[in-house]
Formats: C-alpha cells, sequence, structure tokens
C-alpha cells in the first residue's frame, strides 16, 4: 500500500489550522465572559459601598435595629409601636415649631397691645378696652436668622452610637422601677467598687428593697485600658463602654450616650436616674422619692405633663465667660456657642430623675434637631432641650447638695442628697474609705 506523504501532511496541517481557530475562538469568548464577569463583580461592589452609605446591613436579626440608617426614623418607630399616634403627632409638631424659632432668648420680645374686644351676645353690644399680650409674627424673624442664632440647630446626628460593651440583654426580661447610670472614667476602678460595695449594693434596704433596680457605669473608651475593663465587666456584668474617647469637653456626647443606651436596651424601667462617679448618693432618698410614684398607674399617652424630671435646681444662672481657674474653665461659653446671657432653668449633674417618657422626649429632640450638642451636659439635656419642649424641671423636695467642702459631716443630715467627694476635685485616696462612711450614716435613717 503506498502511503501519499504529500496529500496526508497536507491534510494534517489543514487540521491544525482548523484546531488552532477553533482555540482561538474559544480562548476568546472565555476572555470576554471573564471580562464580563470581572466588570459585574466590580460594579456590584461599588454598589454595595454606596448602598451602605444609606444602609447598614446586619445579618444578626436580634441587632437588626440597633444600627440604622436614619437614627431618627429609628427612634420614631420605636415610639410609635409604644406611645399613642396622635399624642406624638401633636410632640412632632411641637419640636418642628419650637426649633424653627430658635432659643427662647432670642427670639422677639412680645409687645403690648390695645384692643377692643366686641362681645355679640343677643341684642346687646359691649365693648371694653383690654391688654393683649402677643408675640410678635413668627415672619418677623426668618428661618435663617433663628437658625444662625445657634448654629448648632442645623444639623442632625447621622448615626447612633457604638458601644463596645453594650450588655443588650440586660433588661431583656425584667420589669425594672428605677434604672441608677452612673458616668464614670475608664481609670476609675476603685472608685466603681466603692460604690458596689456601698450605696450601689442594693443591700439591706429596709423598706425599700422591694423597689426593683439597676445599675450600671457608663465608661468612655480608652484602648489602653480596654482589656481591664473587659475583665472587669466579666466579674461584675455592670459596665457599659461606649465608643467615645476621655476628654471632658465630650461629656454631653457621654451622657446622651447614656439616655440612648437607655432608650435601646432597657426601655421598660420606670424611671432613669443620672449621676457621675464622683458623687457620693444618699440612695435611701432616692428611693423614698421614687417609691411615691411606682403606683401612678401607666399607660400610652405621650404628653408632656407626664414627663417632669427632678433634682437640684438652678434657676435662671448666669452664663460665663471667663474663669480665673481650671475647673472654671470648663463652663466658659463663648458667644458664638451661646448668644444668651442666662441659661434656662436646669438640674444640677450630681444627679437627676426622669421618668421614661421624659427620656423618650429628650432623645428625640436630641437627634431629631441637633449634631452638635451643647458641651455644657447638664444646661443641654435638663435646661435647653426641655425649655423648647415645656417639660417642668422640679427640685427634689428639701433634698440637699454640697458642691464644695467635706463631706464628712454632710450626711449626718437626714435631708443630705449627693456631695462631690474629693475626687471631684482630683483626690482619689481612700475612696471606698470616705463612701463606707457616708453609707453608714445614711443607713441609720431606714
Amino acid at each position: 500500500m503506498e502511503f501519499d506523504f504529500v496529500n496526508s501532511k497536507s491534510h494534517i496541517c489543514l487540521n491544525r489550522k482548523r484546531c488552532f481557530s477553533i482555540l482561538l475562538l474559544v480562548n476568546c469568548i472565555l476572555a470576554f465572559l471573564y471580562y464580563t464577569y470581572v466588570q459585574n463583580q466590580s460594579e456590584g461592589t461599588k454598589g454595595n459601598s454606596n448602598s451602605a452609605k444609606g444602609i447598614r446591613i446586619n445579618f444578626n436579626p436580634d441587632r437588626n435595629s440597633t444600627k440604622p440608617s436614619k437614627p431618627i426614623e429609628y427612634i420614631r418607630t420605636i415610639l410609635e409601636n409604644e406611645y399613642n399616634y396622635d399624642d406624638l403627632v401633636k410632640f412632632y409638631s411641637l419640636n418642628e415649631k419650637e426649633f424653627s424659632l430658635g432659643l427662647r432668648c432670642t427670639r422677639k420680645p412680645k409687645r403690648i397691645e390695645t384692643t377692643t374686644k366686641v362681645n355679640y351676645t343677643g341684642d346687646t353690644t359691649i365693648e371694653d378696652n383690654s391688654t393683649t399680650i402677643s408675640s410678635l409674627p413668627i415672619a418677623a424673624t426668618s428661618q435663617v436668622d433663628s437658625l444662625s442664632a445657634l448654629p448648632y440647630y442645623r444639623y442632625q446626628r447621622r448615626s447612633l452610637f457604638t458601644f463596645v460593651i453594650d450588655h443588650a440583654d440586660a433588661c431583656l426580661n425584667d420589669s425594672i422601677d428605677l434604672l441608677i447610670l452612673i458616668i464614670s472614667k475608664s481609670d476609675n476602678y476603685k472608685t466603681r467598687d466603692a460604690i458596689r460595695r456601698t450605696w450601689g449594693s442594693g443591700e439591706n434596704l429596709g423598706n425599700y428593697s422591694s423597689i426593683r433596680m439597676k445599675l450600671f457605669f457608663l465608661t468612655d473608651f480608652d484602648e489602653k485600658l480596654s482589656t481591664n475593663i473587659r475583665l472587669e465587666d466579666n466579674l461584675f456584668h455592670d459596665i457599659i463602654q461606649v465608643e467615645l474617647p476621655p476628654q471632658y469637653t465630650l461629656v454631653t456626647y457621654r451622657v446622651l450616650s447614656l439616655f440612648e443606651w437607655s432608650f435601646r436596651f432597657c426601655r421598660r424601667a420606670k424611671f432613669l436616674f443620672k449621676t457621675d462617679d464622683d458623687i457620693f448618693i444618699n440612695l435611701i432618698l432616692l428611693l423614698k422619692f421614687i417609691s411615691s410614684r411606682l403606683d401612678k398607674p401607666t399607660n400610652n399617652s405621650f404628653l408632656i405633663p407626664d414627663m417632669t424630671m427632678y433634682g437640684y435646681k438652678h434657676y435662671r444662672p448666669g452664663v460665663f465667660r471667663q474663669a480665673n481657674d481650671p475647673v472654671g474653665a470648663r463652663y466658659v461659653i463663648t458667644l458664638d456657642e451661646f448668644p444668651c446671657s442666662h441659661y434656662p432653668d436646669f438640674l444640677s449633674g450630681f444627679g437627676y430623675v426622669m421618668p421614661k417618657k421624659g427620656r423618650d422626649a429628650i432623645i428625640y429632640a436630641a437627634y431629631r434637631n441637633t449634631d452638635k450638642p451643647f458641651r455644657i451636659s447638664d444646661v443641654y439635656l435638663t435646661g435647653i432641650l426641655p425649655d423648647y419642649l415645656s417639660i417642668e424641671r422640679q427640685p427634689l423636695p428639701n433634698y440637699n447638695i454640697r458642691y464644695q467642702g467635706s463631706c464628712e459631716n454632710f450626711f449626718e443630715n437626714p435631708t443630705s442628697f449627693a456631695c462631690a467627694v474629693g475626687l471631684h476635685h482630683g483626690d482619689s485616696t481612700d475612696v471606698f474609705d470616705k463612701f463606707n462612711r457616708y453609707w453608714q450614716y445614711v443607713k441609720k435613717s431606714l
């Protein structure tokens, strides 16, 4: 059999060319598919990144509502699931109206007008002159002018606070009468320990033992002490750590985060009490005050008269424009920060108590109307915001506090409620020894 080498070679070459063309075509198709896939993945990632700016995706269903894209919508949802909707609509309208007018001390003064009243009753017309006090028309003050008087009311907070330690289930199944939240610096372990062993122990409270109480410390975030804080909480289970640095100038944010934590994770508590770890509190007087209000029936109304806050009340205090010492310098406020010469009445940060409805109203107002809270927390949260909403601030009846000097003999008086111990002014020696002595005085009133 004779083999045709020439024709066979041509046939093989033809097959090779055909195979090469097919392989080249397949490679081109694969390359195109891969390019398309990469492009789609890139666009999808970009799209997810952009959408994440507006929506926080949380795959943990138990925490899905804790980081919404718009905090004010989250807050409204919580309120509308709990309170009378008509009451809330009126409350929302009050917020919009009052904040649009600016601080009350910057508004146009009221003017006195003499008008003629005409009483059309039967066939007799009675005319008399009467004096009417009325405000100038709102149009007389433009919205731009009213907002520029206090520039930090032009914004809203865009995110909720982040809690490194949140104890989100701390109040889950409990009915709580009194929630005590204490602002504490990360490095103040000795003070927290002294409180746990004395007035914050919740033990041997006599007739007030039936009051259901929980106590937590809210600490800042100090990276150097984060491990210590975590280990301390593992032992005592009473620390809430917010992701905020320890600087004093951020104290308003810390207190606001305290309000927010109770709003998100301890809603069922009937009353909230805020204080600082450098203040010794007469817990017996606090429980005595609370006990008289626990029998009041609860309902789903959301009315301003039910939001009254109680504490040591400062009446129309003046604004500090200068100071001669480091402590006083904390309270110096510029005209740009606050244009008025006097603050609204507010409560001392040594300790104040409010019902849950009052807390809810303050949280809503803070998130609805500002991104830059006023730097003095007591003034802002118990003065400026409640003043806008016409929430009353009332003094605790016959309760005394001491800002300066020794607390040694102060608590011998049964009406002594709160005292700034030495560490309030930088002295942290023998904290437990001092607290224990004060606690023994207080317990004599049981």
